[in-house]
């Protein structure tokens, strides 16, 4: 058995080094100015195979200590100096900080285990090494996701151990040290043997095996949603008791236990099926027949436009309209769902109100903070003010000086990617083959019609992020200078026509879609990830709300102007339909 592991484990090493090499070829390739310099001799290069699979080795190894050292040293660090700062304190009264650091560290792992559960599913996606090994090879898909299961949880194993000793320098227990690896394998155990059941009943009610895009989204959300509140509680100084912690880390072990005899029943002709629903590949697959009905399921079939537009603005109306399910379905989710969280949130702040100070009481704070917010005063009430040393200032500080924060919450509003895919199969597919639909002042004109449209469907979610942070500027102390409410509205509202216009200029430019609604184009990718790549570390950069508005205001202008006279120049040869 372990000789079959390693033979297949050295088959997907390979092979992966293989692709990630003629890959990297081929984005040059198709890279302008540079392509035309680099020779097809180039994929046949045995020197340049041999330092690529040293290479890939060599990251191999860097993402098992940057992904599992690096997270749990953190945590071991992170709770080593909130012991010192608890016993300090005397937020615990009679425990020993060895016993103070291990609930601490558990209670971490636990959220930083369950949150990569809900992120991470790499058990039945199917990436290239999979899908040329089962369905060209015809190998086991059983034995191919278990083999690389059985890797994944070697290297999570390795990792923990190494970070264990860091932990042990920090004066961690050892059996603490020692169990974090073991419970970490059972909680990837349940992950995957509850994506196993949701897939086997799939199957069952005759569904693609195919992991929800929404599902990811929501537990991407609810990761950076959940992570700020409870770092607020552990600097509040609750703390959780260790027995309790111990027996929540008892039933992970136990649900472990259960996701393994789900896997253990999971058969290979289940595998392969979920492995052909779930292939990753920016080309069409020969062995996965296409499915566009995901593309087509919220299309109507007849639809009126109403009033009297003629030409490219009657074409976007009418796609609108047909498309409305598609278009705005989840901006309004995403208004609706921050709605809720606000209201659900005030409702809970009047309620503990009403239940200390009464209802009398609870009536006067409630319209005279109703009459404050409207006039863009601050929250006052004697009986229940503000503590300005809680560790809600700690969102206050964010709504202040850390307003680029909020292109997290407004990417994931976004649904410019989705509605370029459509424009594209639904309609520019056909209409790219008549060459009055490509001439320069034609395509301006829809460019700007169609930017006018997705800056329209991105505006409630955008203004909902805003007033979202004034919630937490109004009950945290108000604004510090006029208008502040306003400005920082207005910097949600830039942020979305400016990822707007990234992604629809992106589609004029690169045209990245075929007609089955998958991304071939190399340079797309890359502008993608350095785009992405770009904004990541926005996020980090801290700025005044007012300096910021300031600065969103020039700079979404001035994109959008560069990026009309890109698209003006260049999409009249790069905007053009693909097979």
């Amino acid at each position: 058995m372990l000789n079959e592991l390693r033979k297949n484990l050295a088959k997907v090493i390979h092979l992966r080094s293989i692709i990630g090499y003629n890959g990297m070829v081929y984005a040059l390739k198709k890279t302008p100015v540079i392509g035309r310099l680099i020779p097809d001799k180039l994929y046949g290069t045995k020197f340049l195979k041999v330092i690529y699979w040293v290479f890939h080795v060599i990251m191999e190894v860097f993402k098992l200590f940057i992904g599992k050292i690096f997270g749990l040293g953190m945590i071991y660090l992170l709770s080593f100096f909130l012991a010192k700062g608890y016993i300090e304190n005397e937020i615990v009264n009679s425990v020993a900080e060895s016993e103070v650091f291990a609930g601490l560290a558990l209670f971490f792992f636990l959220v930083y285990a369950l949150c990569g559960i809900l992120i991470n599913r790499p058990y039945f996606r199917c990436t290239p090494e999979k899908e040329y090994l089962v369905f060209m090879l015809r190998m086991n898909a059983r034995k191919l996701n278990n083999t690389l299961f059985i890797y994944d949880l070697a290297k999570l194993v390795a990792g923990y151990l190494i970070a264990g000793i860091f932990g042990l320098i920090l004066g961690a227990p050892f059996w603490l040290c020692a169990a974090i690896p073991v419970l970490a394998v059972f909680i990837k155990l349940f992950g995957t043997g509850v994506q196993a059941s949701r897939f086997r009943n799939k199957n069952k009610r005759h569904k693609p095996m195919k992991d929800s895009t929404f599902s990811i989204v929501f537990g991407i959300f609810l990761v950076f949603m959940g992570m700020p509140f409870i770092l607020v509680l552990i600097a509040d100084g609750c703390y959780i008791p260790l027995p309790v912690l111990l027996a929540v880390a008892g039933v992970l072990v136990l649900l472990g236990l259960w996701g393994f005899t789900v896997l253990r029943g999971f058969d290979p002709f289940l595998h392969r099926r979920a492995l052909n629903d779930n292939i990753v590949r920016n080309e069409v697959s020969r062995y996965k027949t296409p499915d566009n009905t995901r593309s087509f399921k919220n299309i109507k079939a007849k639809g009126t436009v109403k009033g009297d537009k003629k030409g490219f603005e009657y074409l976007n109306a009418l796609f609108v309209r047909r498309h409305a399910g598609m278009l705005v379905a989840k901006p309004v989710v995403f208004t609706v769902f921050i709605l809720l969280i606000m209201v659900l949130l005030i409702a809970g702040f009047i309620y503990k109100y009403y239940m200390q100070f009464g209802s009398d009481n609870c009536l006067n704070m409630v319209g005279t903070n109703l009459l404050n917010l409207m006039l863009f005063r601050h929250y006052e009430d004697a009986l229940f003010p503000f503590d300005a040393e809680s560790a809600d200032t700690f969102f206050r500080w964010l709504a202040q000086y850390h307003m680029l924060a909020m292109l997290i919450p407004v990417s994931i509003a976004d649904n410019s990617f989705k509605s370029t895919q459509a424009m594209y199969i639904n309609c520019d597919n056909s209409l790219m083959t008549f060459s009055f639909f490509k001439q320069r002042e034609k395509i301006i004109r829809l460019f700007d019609i169609r930017l006018k449209q997705l800056i329209k469907i991105h505006l409630a979610p955008a203004i909902v992020c805003g007033l979202s942070a004034d919630l937490i500027l109004f009950y945290t102390g108000g604004q510090d200078y006029p208008f502040q409410y306003v400005l920082t509205v207005l910097v949600c509202i830039f942020m979305s026509i400016s990822y707007s216009v990234i992604w629809l200029s992106m589609y004029y430019l690169f045209q990245p879609f075929t007609t089955t609604v998958n991304v071939k184009s190399g340079v797309y990718n890359a502008v993608r990830i350095i785009v992405t790549t770009i904004l990541g570390i926005l996020v980090w950069i801290p700025a005044n709300t007012a300096v910021l508005t300031a600065l969103m205001l020039v700079f979404t202008a001035a994109f959008i102007f560069v990026m009309r006279k890109l698209v003006y120049k260049h999409a009249p040869k790069t905007w053009k339909a693909k097979a």
